[in-house]
Order: C-alpha cells, then sequence, then structure tokens
C-alpha cells in the first residue's frame, strides 16, 4: 500500500514533464537601419520652337537698309537690298548667310539753284555672314551673342570731286547692321522659359502611382541645362533634375512642392535613378510553403528519441530576429512529450538568386530555460537545429520580379498630358530586413535609369 502514493507522485510528475509550454520569446525591438541614397539624376528633354526668335530676325534686320553721308561738296547714298535669310545650325549655334545688291549714287550741288545732281551711280554684291550663339540664363532668359562673320562688298568705286567714297561707305554700312543687331539681342534677352519649365517642375512634385503597390514621389531640389542643339527651327536643350525620390505604400501628403529654383548652367550629368522601396513579406504563404515542407516530418533524436513536427510557424515582433514556433510530439526512453519549441534566427535575403533564409538558428532564451528544468534537456539536441535551418529556405524572386515589372510599368507611363516617364531598374539590392509582426520588412535599394519627355 506504501507503494501506492509513490507511484501516484510519479505518474504525475511524469505527466507534467510530457507537456512543454515555454513562455514566447520576448525579444527588445530592433530599428531597420537606414541607407543613405545618392542622388537621382534624372534628364528632361526639352524643345523650344524658335520660329518668333527666327521671325524677329527677319522682322528687325529689313530687307532694305539705307544711309547717306557727305564727301567734300558732295554726298552720296547708298543702298542695301537683301534677299530673305538663309539659316543653317550646328549645335547651339545658328549660322545666317545673305546675298545682298548693294548700289551707291553720288551726288554735287548746283551753286546757282541748290539741287543735287546725280553724278554718278555703281553697283556691287554684298555677302553677310551672321553667327547667333543660344543659351539659357541662370533665370531662364533666352541669351545669345550675335556677331558679324562676313561683311564682303565688291568693289564699287565712286568718285565725287576725284574723291572716293567707297572705303567710306563700307564701315558706315556695317555699323547700321551692329546697331540694329544690338536692338534685336535686346528683344531676344527678353524671351524667358520659365512658364515653360515650371508645369514640369510641378508635375515632378506630385505622387506617381505604382499599380497596386505604392507611390512614388521624385522630390526634385534642383536643375541643370546642358548642352544646347539647334535644328530647323528648334533649340533642343537637356534640363537636368537633380532629386530624391521616395516611395511609400499610401498616397502621401499633398506635396505643393517649391518653386522653379534658378537653373544651374553646368552638365546636365545624367539620367541615373535611385530608389528605397519597402516590400511586405506576408507569413502566411510563407507559412504554407514551410508546412508543406516540414509537417509530419519525424526527427531522430539521439538514440532512442523522436521528434514528430505537427506544424510550424514563423513569425515576427518588431526585432531583428525571426521567430519560429514548432507545435511537435516526441517519445524519449518511452516517455511521449508534446508542446511548444521557439526557435530564434536571422532572415537573410541574397537578392541575386531571390532566396530567403536563415543563419544563426537556436533555442530561444525562454525555450531553453523551460527544457532544462526537468528532464526534456535532451530536446536541445543540435540536430533539431540544424533541421529546421535547412528547411527554412524560401525562393521570393518571382515576388520580387513582380514588384520590378510593376515598378518599371509604372516608371513607362505618362505624368500627365505633357509629360511622359520613361525608366528602367536594373539592379535591387537589399538593405535590410525586419521581422514585424503582419510580415517580414524587406527594404531594397534599387537603381536604374528615368528620363522624362516633354509633349
Amino acid at each position: 500500500m506504501k507503494a501506492f502514493p509513490f507511484l501516484v507522485v510519479a505518474l504525475l510528475i511524469l505527466a507534467s514533464c510530457s507537456s512543454i509550454k515555454p513562455a514566447a520569446p520576448d525579444l527588445p525591438l530592433s530599428q531597420l537601419n537606414e541607407t543613405e541614397l545618392p542622388e537621382s539624376k534624372i534628364d528632361i528633354p526639352v524643345s523650344i520652337n524658335l520660329q518668333n526668335v527666327l521671325n524677329d530676325y527677319s522682322a528687325k534686320i529689313p530687307l532694305q537698309i539705307s544711309g547717306e553721308g557727305k564727301l567734300g561738296p558732295g554726298k552720296y547714298t547708298w543702298q542695301v537690298n537683301r534677299q530673305p535669310f538663309q539659316l543653317n545650325f550646328l549645335g547651339d549655334t545658328m549660322h545666317i548667310a545673305d546675298d545682298a545688291g548693294f548700289n551707291i549714287n553720288g551726288f554735287i550741288k548746283n551753286p546757282f539753284n541748290g539741287q543735287w545732281k546725280n553724278i554718278g551711280h555703281c553697283n556691287a554684291t554684298l555677302n553677310i555672314g551672321l553667327s547667333t550663339n543660344f543659351g539659357i540664363s541662370a533665370n531662364y532668359g533666352l541669351f545669345k551673342n550675335t556677331h558679324l562673320t562676313q561683311f564682303d562688298l565688291n568693289a564699287c568705286n565712286l568718285n565725287i570731286a576725284g574723291l572716293n567714297i567707297t572705303p567710306a561707305i563700307k564701315p558706315q554700312a556695317k555699323e547700321v547692321l551692329s546697331r540694329i543687331l544690338d536692338t534685336l539681342g535686346n528683344r531676344i534677352d527678353n524671351y524667358n522659359y520659365k512658364q515653360l519649365l515650371q508645369p514640369i517642375w510641378s508635375s515632378l512634385n506630385k505622387p506617381v502611382k505604382i499599380g497596386d503597390i505604392g507611390y512614388i514621389n521624385i522630390n526634385p531640389s534642383a536643375i541643370r541645362v546642358g548642352q544646347l542643339a539647334t535644328s530647323g527651327n528648334t533649340l533642343s536643350l537637356v534640363a537636368g533634375i537633380t532629386a530624391k525620390p521616395v516611395f511609400s505604400l499610401a498616397n502621401p501628403a499633398k506635396n505643393t512642392g517649391s518653386p522653379l529654383p534658378d537653373l544651374l548652367t553646368t552638365d546636365a550629368g545624367g539620367n541615373g535613378f535611385n530608389l528605397h522601396i519597402d516590400i511586405h513579406l506576408d507569413y502566411q504563404p510563407l507559412n504554407q510553403l514551410l508546412n508543406n515542407t516540414i509537417a509530419n516530418k519525424e526527427i531522430a533524436v539521439g538514440a532512442k528519441g523522436h521528434l514528430l513536427i505537427k506544424s510550424a510557424e514563423i513569425y515576427g515582433t518588431g526585432n531583428e530576429h525571426l521567430l519560429i514556433k514548432v507545435n511537435f510530439t516526441g517519445r524519449q526512453n518511452g516517455i511521449p512529450y508534446h508542446g511548444l519549441l521557439y526557435f530564434t534566427c536571422l532572415p537573410v535575403y541574397q537578392p541575386e538568386t531571390g532566396d530567403l533564409y536563415v543563419e544563426n538558428i537556436d533555442f530561444d532564451a525562454n525555450t531553453i530555460t523551460r527544457l532544462k528544468e526537468g528532464p526534456t534537456v535532451w530536446l536541445l539536441d543540435a540536430g533539431i537545429k540544424k533541421y529546421l535551418h535547412d528547411q527554412l529556405h524560401f525562393n521570393i524572386s518571382s515576388q520580387i520580379n513582380t514588384l520590378k515589372d510593376k515598378l518599371n510599368q509604372a516608371l513607362n507611363q505618362p505624368v500627365n498630358n505633357r509629360l511622359v516617364l520613361s525608366g528602367h531598374i536594373d539592379t535591387i539590392k537589399a538593405d535590410g530586413l525586419l521581422p514585424l509582426k503582419d510580415y517580414v520588412l524587406l527594404r531594397v535599394s534599387t537603381v536604374g535609369n528615368l528620363s522624362v519627355s516633354v509633349n
């Protein structure tokens, strides 16, 4: 009869030991390290119609230019009859050629009646050449440097009272033409293209929707102009935007944007594009893949024990460690066990292969303490950790590629009826992983190119 109470106590002890339920891990919160991205350079080709400028050239440099002068007791008049301009563009320079007729008349005054009498006439050919270099000033004004490159007047000798007036006429005609060019230059300086670029700048301050995954805010901060080129009646330039694009899952607050800053007249700088993207990897599909692999799998533990995984779950709490919860049954030395085991590990993402796996897997501190309290220390066998380490391996390249495809699609679309994005994401690099409560936060850096065309 004395053995009966002892047997009851032993059975109670065995029963209490067979159920393993350690406290869930309690880990401190972690921060995802921010990686500073370089500034992005975005090219915006812009075309400016120079027709108004060309019209000014034709209007302000008349088809007929004339003048007169005195020479001794006589006087002379001259007149240039030019043809319509012939234009030739090279780079940012416009060349103008013109063939003109030049005629001179000489006069002597009759001392008796005061009337001027034409005493000579001479016709000549005048070849005129002009060159204009265009540019954009810091306040977006169109400026130019126009100068005479040719003013060849054929010999036309006309004598009045024994004096040759031809040498005096050439500099006078050049001076008249130079004054006309100065007036024209002042008018061209009044052309301002800030009103052309301000709507572009404002549009780039508005978020661009990326399918159903989020929004990109370009956040431009500076604008530059590189080399200008002319063709036909069009002046082409590349406006280089300096920006720090930001990705967000939700539609960001309305950004009124900053006023168009002064133009930096330096090299446009290319069209590199850098962006942080936060990817949410839900636990549910990952756990489904995991349980398809390890549920109801038996692991030998020591010479006489085994552990059967009934189910497993990975999750996070905002710590850098990923947590694994295993629901198991097992037996050691004929004694059955069941309960829960918790493990910690560090998730790793390999962007080259799209593999998500774990490192540094170990039993959680609360689980270790619980297993050491009784005859369950055998469950601390390293084989269990190795098995889970080998099985916790997911390929998420399809999810990343889907994101990449959506991003590339979003980078090739109209922003509005005037602006069209054209870009491509070339590489994706992992910056950090943080297992949160509902998903694994994977932050990646993307590198590619982006340009904006203006219609």
